[in-house]
């Protein structure tokens, strides 16, 4: 059984039409989903049910309410908890900060799962540390309950500020993961290029290499909305849709229309 462990965090309980898409997308591959809505009430979470369950597009999630503190890793641990993912065999970590894919998902799932790897995420990032970046995480049910993955899981994220998180949660993940020995890969990943050069967050610094590789077709909502290493290209980003079909650049233009510039507070992977 595969099971999707999505972090959500949106004030506004409306599903943004991106944040639907990956989720259908999601669904698409087999994947049962969980949604921790961090800072929503169970009345509030109701309200997200019923948009999930639109009738026009419904998505097969279930919606579990939760405190907003410790962000993406706080989410995943509150759901990891709950026995969510007990029973699966392949356990995806993934959340709402990117648009995308912006191509169909199941091929890059296929492809990834014929090499047979214990955890493979979407991108590769040299920044500080060699890790696989948390946003989209895929792991084994024996890779997720190795002593050195559960001792990550088992940190204390919600009494954790930001800046520790990213320390202590994806980039512990990463040296836990080189450590417990397991088998890795990368959707996407490469030893060249700028962000490699300077170990910067490739979903930024070489965002349309990325994107243009087809292995990891998304763009970080951050890079778009905040800009936070002063990428000069960003504003080419509606050329580098490769399907308007398939995934609507207006999406894009709604949300950044709608949603202001974040502190370094937010949500921020390497």
């Amino acid at each position: 059984m595969r099971v999707c462990l999505f972090a959500y965090y949106n004030p506004d309980v409306r599903l943004a039409p991106h944040t639907r898409h990956l989720l259908s997308q999601i669904a698409s591959c087999g994947f049962t989903i969980h949604i921790a809505a961090s800072g929503l009430s169970d009345a509030t979470a109701q309200l997200l049910r019923d948009d999930l369950a639109n009738p026009a597009a419904p998505i097969p999630a279930a919606v579990h309410p939760r405190p907003n503190t410790g962000l993406d890793f706080g989410a995943w641990q509150f759901l990891l908890s709950k026995g969510y993912a007990d029973n699966a065999t392949e356990i995806l970590f993934t959340n709402d900060s990117v648009f995308g894919p912006l191509l169909p998902l199941r091929p890059i799932m296929n492809r990834m799962g014929e090499k047979k790897f214990q955890v493979w995420g979407m991108v590769r990032s040299e920044a500080v540390v060699s890790h696989l970046q948390s946003w989209f995480l895929c792991m084994t049910h024996d890779a997720l309950h190795h002593p050195a993955i559960q001792r990550i899981f088992n940190q204390p994220f919600n009494d954790m500020t930001k800046d520790e998180i990213v320390l202590h949660g994806e980039l512990g993940l990463g040296l836990a993961i080189k450590a417990s020995g397991l088998s890795t890969g990368a959707s996407w990943g490469s030893t060249r290029g700028l962000a490699r050069l300077l170990s910067l967050n490739p979903m930024h610094a070489d965002w349309r290499t990325v994107l243009r590789s087809g292995n990891a077709p998304f763009i970080k909502t951050e890079l778009l909305r905040d800009n936070p290493s002063g990428i000069a290209s960003i504003h080419l980003w509606r050329a580098e849709i490769p399907d308007p079909t398939f995934f609507n650049p207006d999406w894009i233009a709604a949300y950044l229309a709608s949603t202001p510039p974040r502190n370094r507070s937010g949500r921020a992977s390497l």
